[in-house]
């Protein structure tokens, strides 16, 4: 099978990256990850946070920024960002306060993420919306996903893929990635058991031989390893997950 690159996203390593930033850097590297996903800097500026990445051999793939921080900050992100030599944001989650069962919520939302994604693609940049698995509440018989990513313009906005939260929602990650073929640049990966509890990657029910192979498919660019929820200890879950892609990838 052919191979993509893979990244981490660093909230899997959140309280480590709380306590030394810098230590979650080289443990990410150091267990083999070729690129990490942030999701904040903990204070670190742009130009210390480059040098510690390329000291380290890591690539800045994506990073996960606040719609509240999108909208009125975006200059700021983009200029941080840029010089780290990534050029991808990600809106992580809707806004505080927002209504997950209105569809005019829904709608809105799509319309205000095209608008931040034009400011974006107009310095260079492209924005994704990453789901969980709240998307998949059905309003008018159309879930809030579908909803979501057949008003926002896909020129502007891209799906990033969570495939774990997809699988805990009750749909089929690779039926997904081939109805978005072309628009999921960057996926991520996470597993849930038989309980649909979260679990290591690779340890559940998520059918990464499958999964990888539709993503040679449809034009994704690099997988991003997420755990929140751990039965080891976080620096070996993010070892274990990156072993069992490996492990389907050397196949």
């Amino acid at each position: 099978m052919n191979k993509h690159p893979i990244a981490l996203q660093l909230y899997s390593l959140r309280e480590m990256a709380a306590q030394n930033f810098v230590a979650a850097l080289e443990l990410a590297a150091e267990t083999g990850y070729e690129g990490v996903e942030f999701a904040g800097y903990e204070g670190l500026a742009s130009g210390e946070m480059k040098a510690h990445l390329d000291r380290v051999g890591l690539e800045a793939v994506s990073s996960h920024v606040s719609f509240d921080r999108l909208r009125d900050h975006l200059d700021e992100e983009i200029a941080y960002n840029r010089a780290l030599g990534n050029h991808t944001l990600v809106c992580p989650v809707p806004p505080k306060g927002f209504d997950r069962e209105s569809t005019e919520s829904w709608r809105d939302f799509a319309k205000e993420l095209t608008e931040i994604g034009k400011r974006a693609t107009d310095q260079g940049f492209r924005l994704g919306y990453h789901n969980h698995s709240f998307e998949f509440v059905r309003l008018d018989g159309v879930y809030a996903l579908d909803l979501l990513l057949d008003t926002v313009d896909p020129r502007f906005v891209f799906a990033q893929l969570d495939l774990g939260w997809i699988l805990h929602g009750g749909e089929d990650p690779v039926e997904y990635l081939a109805k978005l073929r072309g628009r999921t640049p960057l996926v991520h990966i996470k597993d849930f058991d038989r309980d649909n509890e979260q679990t290591d990657v690779g340890y559940g029910r998520l059918d990464l031989e499958n999964v990888l192979k539709a993503a040679l498919d449809t034009e994704v660019e690099w997988l991003i390893l997420e755990t929140e929820v751990y039965k080891v200890s976080p620096p070996e879950s993010i070892r274990a997950g990156l072993a069992s892609l490996r492990k389907v990838q050397d196949k």
